[in-house]
Order: C-alpha cells, then structure tokens, then sequence
C-alpha cells in the first residue's frame, strides 16, 4: 500500500516531478556543453644501456643495476617535463608557451618507460607539441651520457575524442540528481499541502 500511495502522490505532483527533472537536466547540459574540451595525447619512451657503445663490461653491469631502480628513468621524465625543455618545444612550434596545454611526465612502476602525457583544447596543438617535447628531451639525454639509450616507443598521436569533459557521464549523473530531487519535492509538497491528520500517513521516500 505504501508503494502504491507512493506512486499516487509522484502521479498527482506530477508536473512539479517533470519541471524539476527538466531543469536539473537542462542545467547539467549547459554546464557540460559550455566547457572547453580538454584533449590529451601520451608518448612513451623507454630507457635501455647503450650496450652497442660500451665496451667495459662492468660498466654495462654497472647500468643495467642501476635501470633495475627507476633512478634513470625518473630523471629523464623530470627533464621532459621541465620548463627549459617545454620552452624549447613551443619555439619549435613558433609560439610562446600557453598556460592551458599541460605536461605531465611519469615512470612506469617497476619498469624503466618514461610516460610524457600533453593536454589542451586544441587537438592538432596537443600533438605537435607533444612531438616537439619528446625531441627535445632525447636531444638533451643524448648529450649527458652514452651509457642510457631513450628511444620512443609510442610517438603522439593526434587525439579524436576529448578527455574531459565526460558527456556521457555529467548528462547521466544530471538525469539521477533530476530523479531524486523531482521526488524529493513531490513528497515535500504533497507532506506540506496535507491536513495535519494526514501528514503521518504520507509514506517516507528513505
């Protein structure tokens, strides 16, 4: 009976329930859609000992013991997130840096791959610079040392779709907060409109 009582009150507020769903839905749609899309492309680079140019071998032990700690590894991704190195990519692409494209760079656990991930609104801007850092950064590891090789594995890619933000989910999660405050309000209205004899028996939405 509860359940029944129930859906004749969300039935007889049945235009507040709509109203409120339309707006919560209609709002959440114009927040998502008004946002600049972020795009985002990531390069991998892997770091190896340069065995082809050793010829001591305890020196080539020396690097494989030390690539078995990301040590190397992690030092090559703070130089490819480092200032002087994203300048360095923006003047390859003629332009001053942009606060909105970001760089990211990270290892791999237990591994010796370098992820450089690069972000921003513009697609086409976000890969090129993303190639651009990666020349950069194995430019400059090419002239500390002939122990550790970084060669790419993974190059940018022009992104298709953007990473944020998430339509799917910000209209899905819009269309649940409509759910739920639409019947919120109809009980809300339906407990206040009520004769007080009445109130009890208005069935709870908990």
């Amino acid at each position: 009976m509860e359940l029944k009582r129930a859906m004749m009150i969300l039935w007889k507020r049945k235009w507040l329930f709509f109203i409120v769903l339309l707006l919560a839905f209609v709002a959440t749609a114009t927040f998502t859609y008004t946002q600049i899309p972020t795009y985002e492309t990531t390069i991998r680079l892997i770091v190896s000992p340069a065995s082809t140019e050793i010829t001591d071998f305890n020196d080539l032990r020396s690097a494989v013991t030390s690539l078995s700690a990301p040590v190397v590894a992690n030092t090559y991704a703070e130089i490819s997130q480092s200032s002087s190195i994203v300048e360095k990519a923006w003047q390859q692409l003629n332009s001053s840096p942009q606060k909105q494209y970001v760089v990211t760079s990270t290892v791999l656990q237990e591994t010796t791959i370098v992820v450089i991930k690069v972000s921003g609104p513009n697609p086409n801007v976000v890969q090129e610079l993303g190639t651009a850092i990666t020349n950069e950064t194995i430019r400059y590891v090419d002239g500390l040392t002939t122990v550790y090789n970084l060669t790419l594995l993974d190059p940018a890619v022009v992104p298709d779709v953007p990473t944020k933000p998430n339509y799917q989910f910000n209209l899905a999660l819009g269309l649940i907060i409509g759910l739920m405050a639409g019947i919120l309000l109809a009980f809300m209205a339906e407990y206040v409109s009520a004769p007080v004899a009445e109130k009890s028996t208005v069935p709870s939405i908990a």
